[in-house]
């Protein structure tokens, strides 16, 4: 069983997502924290490296790009993730789960790839994010679940 937290968009809620519905029910139940607000999701980003004072709460990030201001221009999105969220998530020690909108998926990939986080773009499936998150897993938690 892996420990994901996931960036929800602020106007969907987690009873009505369907990506998280599945990863709960895979044959992992994978424990998920779903935070559709920004501020929520910053301070759980903490504790996503390994501290003294915080340690390492979480296995995987997941943030999809309409977590904050997803009723904003998209080139005002694309620069805010780039330069406000960015360096929120390069904090973490676990590997990051970008699921971009649409609309700034152009805008914002080239800079994804160059951080390192793996990229999922518009549209996608919800058997292709559980895959994805599937393959990131750390080696012991996926030994595991075998």
């Amino acid at each position: 069983m892996a420990r994901i937290l996931y960036g929800a968009p602020e106007s969907e809620r987690e009873g009505d997502n369907v990506l998280v519905t599945k990863l709960r029910n895979t044959r992992q139940k994978h424990q998920l924290q779903y935070l559709n607000d920004f501020l929520g999701f910053a301070w759980e980003l903490s504790r996503c490296k390994d501290s003294k004072l915080l340690p390492q709460q979480y296995d995987l990030v997941m943030y999809d790009t309409n977590t904050y201001g997803e009723n904003w221009l998209p080139e005002l999105r694309a620069e805010f993730f780039k330069h406000t969220i960015t360096p929120f998530l390069v904090r973490s020690v676990t590997p990051i789960i970008v699921l971009a909108d649409k609309a700034i998926q152009e805008g914002i990939q080239a800079w994804v790839q160059d951080k390192k986080f793996h990229y999922v773009a518009q549209p996608y499936t919800v058997d292709e994010v559980v895959k994805k998150v599937g393959s990131l897993l750390p080696r012991q938690i996926r030994k595991k679940q075998q």
